[in-house]
């Protein structure tokens, strides 16, 4: 067998060994909300509830409470301005009911005023099948209210695409 033989056999047997894990959600979705710090347990918990509440529901009608008039958006496919994020979603269809937990989440990070949710992902492997990654909403939090918002949706999306959704 010729060296070049050789690696090849050694890549194929090896090849699941280098395979990406599933991402996988957390089991207690409250445990991710706490923190010894009183303002990062809120901060998660106003981007918890709005994600649920308001992103999830659909509930555009309570978007005010949670979001800054002059919010600014990341998401290259959503207008800046909370006037803006309910024009995008309205466009999504009515209200829904709200979920009591949030359907993939793996993580809740808070540091200062930011607040990171990490969520499971599914796609279409190009090879057949799905695979998972992970999608992240990442916000900014200004006198109790998300003031600014990221995630690494692209340019072109539409739709559940865009806006986060499986």
């Amino acid at each position: 067998m010729s060296l070049l033989s050789k690696i090849a056999a050694c890549a194929l047997c090896c090849a699941p060994a280098f395979a990406a894990l599933p991402v996988v959600p957390a089991k207690d979705q409250a445990a991710l909300l706490k923190s010894n710090d009183p303002k990062l347990a809120a901060n998660k918990k106003l981007c918890y509830d709005f994600y649920r509440i308001v992103l999830r529901g659909r509930h555009l009608d309570e978007a005010d409470r949670y979001m800054r008039e002059d919010y600014i958006q990341h998401n290259p496919n959503a207008d800046t301005g909370l006037k803006g994020f309910k024009e995008y979603f309205s466009k999504l269809g009515g209200s829904l009911p709200v979920p009591a937990t949030i359907d993939g989440l793996v993580a809740i990070q808070a540091e200062g005023d930011y607040v990171t949710l990490s969520l499971v992902r599914e796609y279409d492997d190009p090879a057949g099948g799905k695979y998972t990654s992970t999608w992240f909403d990442m916000f900014r939090i200004q006198n109790g209210k998300i003031a600014e918002h990221w995630d690494n949706a692209t340019k072109g999306a539409t739709g559940p695409a865009a806006a986060g959704k499986k």
